[in-house]
């Protein structure tokens, strides 16, 4: 018996923070396994992660967390920040706003299982200066077909840092969207005949939060002053129904020490040239940890500290697109045997009546917004 089956379309990658989430580095396929220490603290109250885990096979990548270890966050004044397995190989402290202040150094010690003693250098917290300004060019890219262009949105930031701030920076950029399914509830069969009168528009509207995974960074040390203009962010395709409703755009801005810039500007330039920072294995760059316990023994990873502003920008209306409306609804008509094509497993089917009057079958995507990746909760910064 024929069963109708739809794909839904996929708004963005998986929930990734690109500060401190693990990569898989290339390593040889008969290499040990490395230990991998990662994180970030922050000037701004609140919970502070650290995550350790081991290297995987390149053969079969994978995130390995190091479970049962201790980790401790120190600082230069003395204080010991001690952090409890709050997620396998994810450990975290809670620090008041009074101990993270720019100036300060802090590092992390990590005693494994095994006993071994890992430890990163100090990094010290820089200043960061409120965020400047966000924008955008529509702007039409070549394509591999001569005199074909690709329509995009274009982002970009600039920076304006005078006085005593850093001199090195990392950003960070959130979308988020309102989308709408095609079709309220109205009609639906599962072995008898329903009309939801009036239709339910419960599941129609919808928002979707996702990160950009694309490293930004940006130094100013070999310039006169210290500000930076017309940064490129990421795109949004000119078709995309990202941009049909409205579009939001949240960046974070990071303060960084130089030997933090360094590094993040090392694994810029390798994964964003392979098209993204998790799309492909970028190369084993060297952090600031090391082994206490075997110091000929190598650490990857890169634990730092960094102040931090944020700004919100929303977008709407923007001229000179050609938006497709792509909500992943999928028509079908019915088939040669009606009804009876659909089993119990199908159930519930939803259908309408076209403007002819004419029956047609719904995909789920047509009346339920979230088979798209998103959710009916409203963000709490969303406009009326």
């Amino acid at each position: 018996m024929r069963q109708i089956k739809y794909i839904a379309v996929i708004f963005g990658m998986m929930l990734l923070a690109a500060c401190i989430k693990q990569y898989d580095p290339v390593i040889d396929a008969n290499t040990a396994s490395k230990l991998v220490v990662s994180g970030r603290i922050t000037d701004t109250e609140g919970w502070q992660d650290v995550y350790v885990s081991l290297t995987s096979p390149v053969g079969d990548p994978a995130y390995i967390p190091l479970q049962n270890c201790i980790v401790n966050i120190r600082d230069d004044k003395g204080n010991i920040f001690p952090t409890m397995e709050f997620d396998p190989g994810r450990y975290r402290a809670w620090i008041t706003q009074d101990n993270l202040v720019a100036g300060t150094s802090y590092h992390v010690i990590v005693v494994t299982p095994d006993r071994e003693i890992i430890v990163s250098a100090p990094d010290q917290m820089s200043k960061c200066p409120p965020v400047d300004t966000v924008y955008y060019a529509v702007e039409d890219l070549p394509t591999t077909t001569p005199g074909l262009n690709h329509r995009v949105v274009q982002y970009y930031a600039d920076l304006n840092a005078p006085g005593d701030y850093s001199r090195f920076y990392k950003w960070e950029v959130d979308e988020t969207w309102e989308y709408h399914s095609a079709h309220s509830l109205e009609y639906y069969y599962d072995g008898f005949f329903h009309t939801v009168y009036p239709p339910d528009s419960t599941n129609k509207i919808c928002w979707i939060t996702v990160p950009v995974n694309n490293v930004f960074t940006v130094s100013t040390k070999n310039l006169a002053a210290n500000k930076y203009s017309k940064y490129p962010l990421h795109y949004v395709d000119g078709k995309s129904n990202r941009l049909l409703i409205l579009y939001s755009l949240l960046l974070h801005q990071y303060a960084l020490s130089e030997g933090a810039y360094n590094y993040w500007e090392q694994l810029r330039i390798n994964s964003n040239d392979q098209g993204g920072l998790y799309e492909k294995q970028p190369i084993a760059i060297k952090g600031n940890l090391s082994s206490v316990t075997n110091p000929g023994k190598e650490v990857l990873g890169y634990f730092y500290a960094a102040s931090t502003t944020s700004h919100r920008y929303f977008y709407h209306n923007i001229p000179d697109l050609d938006i497709t409306a792509n909500n992943g609804c999928q028509e079908d008509v019915l088939g040669r045997f009606g009804w009876s094509e659909f089993a119990a497993d199908d159930y519930p089917v939803f259908f309408y009546y076209n403007e002819t009057g004419a029956l047609r079958i719904l995909s789920a995507e047509c009346i339920d917004c979230r088979k798209m990746g998103g959710t009916t909760t409203k963000p709490d910064f969303w406009p009326n």
